[in-house]
């Protein structure tokens, strides 16, 4: 009889705890876990790798503590707005901040998912979880595992998951859909799209790792890089030393930990305009107004349109341009007359806005007029720049047919 029959004869012999027989099976394996934290999971012949890590609730990461996502979720609800990060009849203890690591950036069948890792509120602390596959025979048990787990979660917080993440364990879980619970429809939090909003032209990407550094001033000392996750599983599953993916096992509890510190700092600044600089309130402005929130988006562009900044201009016409559609004409149109006195492409666009008004709304066909010619002329300057004559051409129509008016 080999060792291994004779050592599963004693286990059921003997009756030992359940962390008992995944340590002593880890022995059969011949890896050794214990170091990283981790423990053995299985589903039948399969297994998982299983770490649990927890934070307090006080602990600062960047520029928050974990503690202010009570206070977050709180201020969603009394705000009442609805918004793609709010929290409105959701509690904290339902987020799921989550990351995955793959052997690939494909989305197909191709590329496996070798890390399962997320963190989430557990009333006094925050709990960090992973499931690590140790073999590509394993899936049905890390997936097990991890459904089993997140079962009572229902809103999912990632960084390009919804283009990334969830698709691809959507993908993998068709493969061993037959020996796994179903997926739970989960709510989805991408900040990856928040972060393109405010900061998109002022950070030289929106990678989150630059994120962290530029905007969460998280600083990571020593960290592995995740482009190199995918050789390190690899030298894993030649060696079978579980040192060799302790980097990588790390990168990603920082990532799903830096998500809570992104979901606290974006919030805050949509919901208190907390040291916003005047682009960011800009961009949350258009955010608010594309979400049908005008109230609070003409409030941002109020603010903007007194302030001097880069957005300044494009904050008076937007907001103009809003007035108007809520048959506001009068303030509308102070909004376009300080527009039609600068310089620039927005200057045009508040002069033909003008033209618009005079001539449809108030019937002064001079005004319209004048307002038209001071766009061509302007238009003119920048097309001669830049070498465009569509615009030119729309103008002279525009001018043509006033011209007749008159």
């Amino acid at each position: 009889m080999s060792l291994k029959n004779k050592l599963s004869r004693m286990k059921g012999h003997m009756q030992l705890p359940e962390r008992q027989v995944a340590e002593t099976k880890l022995v059969e394996i011949g890896e050794d876990w214990s170091q990283l934290n981790g423990q053995a999971l299985f589903l039948d012949e399969q297994w998982t790798i299983y770490r649990e890590i927890n934070y307090p609730l006080d602990f600062q990461l960047g520029v928050h503590r974990f503690s202010e996502l009570n206070e977050i979720v709180q201020l969603w609800n009394e705000a009442g707005m609805q918004h793609p990060l709010s929290t409105k009849g959701v509690s904290g203890e339902q987020l799921l901040f989550f990351d995955t690591e793959t052997t690939g950036l494909g989305t197909g069948t191709g590329n496996t998912i070798f890390l399962l890792g997320y963190c989430y509120l557990a009333k006094d602390h925050v709990k960090v979880k992973q499931f690590f596959l140790p073999g590509p025979a394993h899936e049905a048990a890390m997936y097990y595992h991890f459904l089993e787990d997140v079962k009572e979660l229902s809103n999912l917080v990632t960084y390009n998951g919804k283009a990334f993440d969830w698709p691809q364990v959507k993908t993998r879980h068709t493969l061993v859909r037959d020996q796994v619970p179903k997926l739970p429809k989960f709510g989805h939090y991408d900040l990856l799209h928040a972060s393109r909003r405010l900061w998109k032209d002022t950070l030289p990407s929106c990678r989150l790792s630059i994120v962290e550094k530029e905007i969460l001033q998280i600083h990571r000392d020593g960290d592995t890089p995740g482009s190199l996750a995918p050789l390190l599983y690899f030298d894993y599953l030649r060696e079978k030393d579980p040192t060799i993916i302790e980097g990588v096992l790390k990168h990603n509890e920082m990532d799903v930990l830096s998500l809570i510190v992104l979901f606290i700092h974006l919030s805050k600044k949509l919901l208190t305009n907390t040291n916003n600089t005047m682009k960011e309130n800009y961009e949350i402005a258009r955010w608010f107004e594309k979400e049908k929130e005008l109230g609070k988006a003409t409030e941002l562009y109020e603010l903007v349109a007194k302030n001097t900044s880069s957005s300044q201009s494009q904050a008076l016409l937007a907001l103009g341009l809003l007035l108007k559609k809520q048959k506001q004409l009068e303030e509308a149109m102070d909004c376009f007359h300080l527009l039609a006195e600068r310089e620039g492409t927005t200057s045009i666009a508040g002069c033909i806005e003008l033209a618009k008004l005079y001539e449809h709304q108030w019937k002064d066909i001079e005004k319209a007029f004048f307002f038209t010619e001071r766009a061509y002329q302007r238009q003119k300057q920048i097309s001669r720049l830049l070498k465009e004559k569509k615009l030119l051409g729309d103008f002279k129509i525009r001018l043509d047919r006033l011209e007749k008016k008159r």
